[in-house]
């Protein structure tokens, strides 16, 4: 019974996190709801593409353990699972009438893969109890991290006018690259010696916590842009006093949103 809780409860307290940090229009919870159970469906949409392009192959075509690692962590993982959850992510939410803000996307893009990290995580937990703390420590906020990496790129695109072409792309590299930097450097740590693998550990420890710096980053930075936002922090300057006029409200607002 602790085993599934371990390996379930860090992606509901993340979900959680990302609720709280969306303070000025929260989502509709069946929405987030359909959105981690949704998400599930994209691990056998990772084994299928694994499948159809023999992704697994791929790392044999590089010479040496080291350069088959790397290609391991990217082929075989990173890729085909970022463009998974990709896929689910952009056919629920897209044209969806309650993705109508820039958090939306990392909200709804965390829901989406704590649902694959979840079932992940059951499969191995299941499989190898004693890494049960670890993949909540570090597998499962990774994916988190990938997530909001993705959200805010497929927000960007949404949303902003300006370098669609970039944004487009960064929705997709910048997981992707996240998440294979990570595996690659646990996968390295395993065909060297002992003297590099102390040093890649440091780097890995240094990695997660310079990407966390950046996707809490990239979350305050989303829920500062939402036009609720603007709304609410009118409404408690200006709307306290009751007594002033309907054209008093609407010049006070006018010089509110041109600042």
């Amino acid at each position: 019974m602790w085993t599934f809780a371990v390996a379930v409860i860090p992606a509901i307290v993340l979900i959680v996190y990302i609720m709280i940090r969306d303070k000025y229009e929260h989502e509709p919870i069946g929405k987030i709801v359909l959105a981690f159970f949704v998400g599930m469906l994209s691990i056998p949409l990772d084994l299928g593409l694994i499948g159809i392009f023999n992704l697994d192959e791929l790392p044999y075509l590089f010479d040496g353990e080291i350069l088959q690692q790397i290609a391991t962590a990217f082929f075989s993982a990173a890729i085909p699972e970022e463009i998974s959850k990709f896929v689910i992510l952009f056919l629920l939410v897209w044209w969806s009438k309650d993705f109508n803000e820039r958090m939306d996307g990392i909200v709804y893009a965390v829901c989406v893969s704590m649902g694959f990290a979840t079932v992940e995580n059951v499969m191995y937990v299941f499989d190898d109890p004693s890494c049960a703390w670890g993949r909540a420590l570090f597998a499962v906020p990774s994916h988190f991290l990938d997530a909001v990496l993705m959200g805010f790129f497929l927000s960007l695109a949404k949303f902003t006018v300006k370098h669609k072409f970039r944004n487009w792309t960064m929705t997709l590299v910048a997981p992707i690259l996240a998440h294979g930097i990570y595996d690659a450097i646990l996968m390295v740590c395993g065909v060297v010696s002992e003297v590099w693998a102390a040093l890649l550990t440091i780097v890995f420890f240094i990695f997660i916590f310079v990407l966390w710096g950046i996707c809490l980053n990239k979350i305050s930075e989303h829920v500062e842009s939402s036009p609720f936002s603007y709304w609410r922090k009118f409404r408690a300057k200006y709307q306290k006093d009751k007594n002033i006029s309907e054209d008093q409200q609407i010049d006070n607002m006018k010089d509110f949103f041109d600042r």
